[in-house]
C-alpha cells in the first residue's frame, strides 16, 4: 500500500485548494480524514471535496469524480466560538492513472476556517 497526502486550510470558496499528482496507475482503496474547523458565526457550514474533477462538484447531482466528501455545520446557541473534528478513514475504490491529478475543494458558509488532511492510499 502507498500513500499520497493532500493538505489544505482556509476561510473562503476555493476550487483546487491542494491537489496531488498520481504517480502510477492504481486503485485507490480509502482515505484517512483528519479534518476541523472552527467557528463563531450561526448556521456556519465548511464542506471539503477530495475529487478527480479540477472544480467542485460538492453540489452537483449525479457527480462521478468525488472520491470523498466530509461536512461539518454548526448552530449556535448563544455567542462564543465552537469546534468539530473528525479522524476516520473511509474505504473507497476508484481507479486513477498515472498522472492524473486529485484536487481539494472547498465550500464555506459563514466564518469559518477550516484545516483539512487527507492520506489517499492506493495500490
Amino acid at each position: 500500500m502507498k500513500v499520497l497526502k493532500l493538505y489544505g486550510t482556509g476561510a473562503a470558496t476555493a476550487n483546487n485548494v491542494a491537489n496531488v499528482v498520481i504517480p502510477e496507475s492504481a486503485v485507490i482503496r480509502g482515505v484517512q480524514v483528519c479534518y476541523s474547523v472552527d467557528t463563531i458565526t450561526d448556521n456556519a457550514q465548511a464542506t471539503v471535496e477530495v475529487s478527480r474533477a479540477s472544480a467542485t462538484e460538492i453540489n452537483v447531482n449525479g457527480s462521478q469524480q468525488c472520491i470523498v466528501q466530509v461536512d461539518s455545520r454548526n448552530t449556535l446557541l448563544t455567542s462564543g466560538m465552537t469546534l468539530a473534528g473528525i479522524c476516520t478513514f473511509i474505504p473507497v475504490n476508484v481507479r486513477v492513472v498515472q498522472g492524473q491529478i486529485i484536487y481539494l475543494h472547498a465550500v464555506i458558509v459563514g466564518t469559518v476556517t477550516y484545516f483539512a488532511t487527507f492520506i489517499i492510499n492506493y495500490e
